[in-house]
């Protein structure tokens, strides 16, 4: 048996059950709600992958910071940057960076691609931010076959700032999750800590995630709990 990363993981999930929903996303200031499976994801994936990978050159050794909000568009980019083999981080100066509007001044990187949480689907209708470009668009024209994604890190290559591969799973199990479980957040990402408590963790346990954005009311956040079956809930 292979060591895990937690690529790996994302890759055994897939082949295990790829219809199995993996991310649900609620906006409750616009009404929307998306949700993809493992194979819909994957097919992102796969995308972030050669983007990162074929176009730009990069792999393992090499870093990307991550200050996109939580939501279904940043699930994607996450694990994508990991199939590349790149360790993730949420500051400094990195070989690419993926922002949101709201986040542009943070990049330090030669390549920027912004998201547009608003309309992540179909990127920006007016072109990405200045300094940018637009993730979606960028993406689009990747291949999208996850036979083409070819896994180059190893547990011992660094994950998070100061965390290996391996020790990123180790985490991801800690955070305490039963196998299979739903865990429905309304928590935004700030860094590490959120994007293993949220995205890796269920991934770990063979789990999966509902990300309630912009909501404080707790009747709403109930009721979706209800009608995704979450079992945990993480705020």
């Amino acid at each position: 048996m292979h060591q895990l990363t937690p690529e790996r993981q994302f890759a055994d999930l897939l082949a295990a059950e790829p219809s199995r929903p993996f991310v649900t996303y609620y906006d409750e200031a616009t009404g929307e709600r998306s949700e993809l499976s493992v194979k819909s994801l994957a097919n992102w994936v796969a995308k972030t992958h050669h983007l990162l990978g074929t176009e730009l050159g990069l792999g393992v050794g090499d870093t990307a910071l991550i200050a996109v909000p939580a939501h279904w568009i940043s699930v994607p980019i996450v694990l994508g940057c990991l199939t590349a083999g790149l360790e993730l981080t949420a500051d400094g100066a990195t070989d690419v960076a993926f922002v949101a509007p709201a986040t542009m001044s943070v990049a330090d990187a030669g390549d920027v691609y912004a998201i547009a949480p608003d309309s992540a689907a179909v990127g920006f209708r007016d072109g990405a931010p200045d300094g940018t470009h637009d993730y979606v668009t960028a993406v689009r024209p990747q291949a999208d076959a996850w036979p083409t994604v070819q896994l180059s890190a190893g547990p011992s290559d660094r994950c998070l700032p100061g965390l290996t591969r391996a020790e990123v799973v180790e985490r991801a199990k800690a955070v305490g999750l039963a196998q299979g479980e739903r865990l429905l957040t309304t928590r935004d990402w700030s860094g590490p800590d959120d994007w293993i408590e949220t995205v890796l963790a269920p991934l770990a346990v063979g789990g999966s995630l509902v990300i309630v954005a912009n909501c404080t009311d707790d009747d709403v956040i109930e009721r979706r709990a209800t009608q995704e079956r979450a079992t945990r809930r993480l705020t």
